[in-house]
Parts: structure tokens; sequence; C-alpha cells
């Protein structure tokens, strides 16, 4: 058993230094501070497979040790995650007075979506995706849960549907909200609000993958080119092991 943990020991400390190196030049090659918000399975350990509090306790740090004059680059691959983590995070960025790039390898969906809206640009390749944001509530999206209110009669609804149908269109105004504002600046007033109902209005699946062209359609500030490094970086990362973007959620936490 000892053996057994020597050894990963030693994989992760061997790892983290091949990352050290890998971001240290991306920094040096673009001028900014590179974070990670990468959700792969780690070969030493258990590792979570979406958004987090500890997430965003540990971007928050990041981003405080940021000079407010220093660019920050973030790198995204994540199905989503906790709502309160993600708006954390966004905030952050979003206040952070010199430029910010969202960086999207493969995938930032749902919650991963929403941080990357608060970058000032999101570099992507023709086959990254980001994802829809509006709410799922226990598993359901938010917009199901209101169109049962329109089909059936009060009277035919349980007491638990009517109170998460309650929570979801609260969730859609609060998520729309943060969109908006995300968007100042990129946007006018209208543009602003056409976008956020497209991403919230519940008009696609929740694992719909949104591509590089329907985001420049939308004029959202998506541009080619990932760093090599970036993809680089995915080397040190075992494939093929972490959950499935589709079932990433965005909103109130399943009862346990």
């Amino acid at each position: 058993m000892e053996q057994v943990h020597n050894e990963k020991a030693a994989l992760r400390e061997q790892i983290m230094s091949q990352r050290r190196q890998i971001i240290s030049q991306l920094e040096a090659e673009r001028g900014t501070k590179v974070i990670t918000l990468i959700h792969r399975k780690e070969p030493w350990e258990e590792s979570e497979d979406s958004i987090t509090i500890e997430d965003s306790e540990f971007v928050l740090m990041e981003i405080h040790k940021t000079p407010q004059d220093k660019p920050i680059d973030i790198i995204l691959h994540t199905p989503g995650g906790l709502v309160l983590s993600t708006e954390l995070i966004a905030t952050a960025l979003k206040q952070h007075e010199a430029p910010v790039t969202a960086i999207v390898p493969f995938y930032a969906m749902s919650g991963g979506t929403m941080i990357a809206l608060a970058a000032d640009e999101i570099l992507m390749e023709e086959f990254s995706a980001l994802g829809p944001l509006d709410p799922q509530i226990n598993g359901r999206p938010a917009g199901a849960l209101l169109e049962v209110l329109k089909r059936k009669p009060i009277e035919s609804i349980s007491d638990d549907t009517v109170i998460l149908a309650l929570i979801a269109s609260q969730a859609i105004e609060e998520v729309k909200g943060f969109v908006e504002w995300f968007l100042e600046g990129k946007f006018n007033k209208e543009q602003r609000e056409t976008v956020a109902e497209f991403l919230t209005g519940g008009y696609t699946t929740h694992d719909r993958p949104l591509s590089f062209e329907t985001l420049k359609g939308l004029g959202l500030p998506v541009k080619r080119g990932v760093p090599h490094l970036v993809f680089e970086l995915f080397t040190t990362c075992e494939f093929g092991v972490c959950k499935r973007p589709c079932v990433a959620h965005y909103g109130v936490a399943p009862a346990p």
C-alpha cells in the first residue's frame, strides 16, 4: 500500500511539474496570468468532475493575486456545476480591469459557458462548444416546469411541482440578469436581451452544443485560435474517464 502511495505521489509530482512548465511558457508567450478550470480524472486520486465551491475558492484567489493591469487567460474544460461557484468566478472575471480571455479547447458547458461570457474574448476552434444556460431544477429543465403550469389545471398539479415551477421562474430571471450584465459593453440593451433569452429560454436541450458558428452568429466575441500549448497541456490528462457533458446541471441541487 505504501509503495502504491509513493508511486502515485511521484507520478503526481512529475505531471504537475510538466503542467507548471507548460503554463509558464504559455504565460510568457501571451503576457498573461493563466488560470485553469479543467475537469479531468487524475490518475492519482478521485477527481471532481464539475465546478465545485473548492474550485471557486482556488480560482478567486488566483484572480485576486493577479494585478488589475495584468491580462488573464482562463482555460475552461468543464461540464458545468454549482451555480454559486460559477457566478462567483464569472463575477470576479467581469470585474477584472485588464482584458480577460476564456480559452475553450473542447467544451465549456452550462456554468462553464457563463464563465466564458464574462470574458472579453473567447478563443475556440471549429470543433469547440459552449452550451445553453437554461437552469436545471432537480434535474428538470426550468422551461419545462413552467410549461406544465400552462398545460394543466392547477388542481391537477402537485404542490411539489408548483413549488419547483416557481423556483424555475425565479432561476431563469436570475440567470438571464447575470448574462445581460456580462454582455454589457459588448452589446446594446436589445441585443443583450436577445442573446440572454436565447441562452436561458430552453429553446434547445441542456446538452446541446453551441458551435463556433452559432456563437459568432449571436455576435459573441468568439475567435478561432486556441494556442498550441493549451492542447499540449491536455496531453498530461487522462481521457475517456470523466462524466459526460450531457449530465451537466445548472440550478438547484437535487434533494438528498
